[in-house]
């Protein structure tokens, strides 16, 4: 019972809305640099 708060539990994934990538909820999607609807970094391609 010590170490009951150590299990492993699977990460949550969304579709960016802008490019329907996965990424975590709350995080800017890495392949085309949106969040929150906004574009926050320039997509290099």
């Amino acid at each position: 019972m010590r170490r009951s708060h150590d299990a492993l539990v699977p990460q949550a994934f969304q579709e960016c809305p802008n490019c329907g990538e996965l990424k975590r909820p709350h995080v800017l999607c890495g392949s085309c640099g949106h969040y929150n609807g906004r574009e926050i970094v320039s997509a290099e391609d």
